[in-house]
């Protein structure tokens, strides 16, 4: 941190500032789904003007889909009341037009020339922001607050490996993309909304395993944390491994670990907060308080990636 010429604090250093400057964005691998995709984004960036700037395009992605998580939060403030049919296809809807905005806006700058890291950090904040949302808003279409443990649950796991993507970009340089990865993960949520508009969210409750008491809510549950601990893995893996740096540090020389104390902290802190809270917020508001959880989630990752960058 730097004092500014008026005394207040600078967020970056003059060399911080310099190598954010410098940030070249980096990334290895392609999932399952964005081969196809790919061909879809690179034919509709052709019809946007050139006169728009490509963050007009990422925060018409972020606006988007917070509104329509707002109206599903409107009629469904606790995550368990039944929402009308067309909420749950306008989240859907806006979703898919979220994911299309967000892969073609780094298409357009360069197709624009205008390409900065500013852009690219822009970018990731406006991913974060919006994952507080719509991580939550799959949740109200499920019925989760029906059952704050499966909610909790699902919200945090997902909050935890974007942060954790973020995390291994952090200390290797290069954002890697698996051939599962957050493009399904975006296809998969969308696809929830869309079942909950066509066939209601109580389709979330039909039993599959009847004689084991496991419905499709827990089922879908069970995947996500199945995924979510194959990223802690990975990460881990690259922990141990150690970064590019002096001594097995990050590609900046700085600590491997450090990035996972905020996270920690935050998930401790609502493992508290749901077990032994008097008030029992988490149980009594879930989408009220698993907000806080998600901005305070998307701050950390901002964090991370201004760090990464700088």
């Amino acid at each position: 941190m730097a004092s500014s010429p008026e005394g207040s604090v600078a967020p970056l250093t003059n060399a911080q500032l310099k190598n954010l400057e410098s940030h070249k964005y980096s990334c290895a691998g392609k999932s399952l789904a964005e081969w196809p995709l790919q061909y879809f984004w690179n034919w509709l960036v052709q019809f946007v003007p050139t006169s728009i700037a490509p963050n007009t395009l990422t925060v018409a992605g972020l606006a988007l889909n917070t509104l329509s998580t707002l109206v599903l939060f409107y009629y469904s403030p606790h995550a368990s009341e039944e929402a009308p049919s067309w909420v749950y296809l306008l989240c859907g809807v806006s979703f898919f037009v979220y994911q299309a905005l967000d892969a073609i806006d780094g298409k357009h700058a360069r197709r624009t020339d205008s390409s900065t890291p500013l852009g690219e950090l822009f970018d990731h904040g406006c991913d974060s922001v919006s994952l507080a949302f719509v991580g939550l808003a799959v949740p109200c279409s499920m019925q989760l607050g029906a059952y704050p443990h499966y909610l909790i649950i699902y919200y945090l796991a997902t909050l935890v490996v974007f942060y954790c993507a973020h995390w291994r970009t952090y200390i290797c340089g290069t954002l890697e993309f698996s051939f599962i990865d957050v493009t399904e993960a975006q296809l998969a949520m969308i696809i929830v909304h869309l079942i909950s508009g066509i066939y209601g969210p109580g389709i979330w409750r039909v039993m599959v395993l009847s004689s084991w008491g496991i419905d499709v809510q827990l089922l879908l549950l069970s995947v996500t944390v199945i995924a979510v601990s194959i990223s802690v893995v990975q990460s881990l893996q690259i922990v141990v491994e150690g970064g590019p740096g002096k001594n097995g540090s990050t590609i900046a020389e700085t600590s491997v670990l450090s990035p996972s104390i905020p996270m920690l902290l935050v998930v401790a802190f609502a493992n508290y907060t749901y077990s032994s809270s008097p008030a029992q917020i988490l149980q009594t508001q879930p989408v009220v308080a698993g907000l806080l959880y998600g901005i305070v989630f998307a701050k950390l990752t901002i964090n991370l990636v201004v760090a990464h960058m700088s």
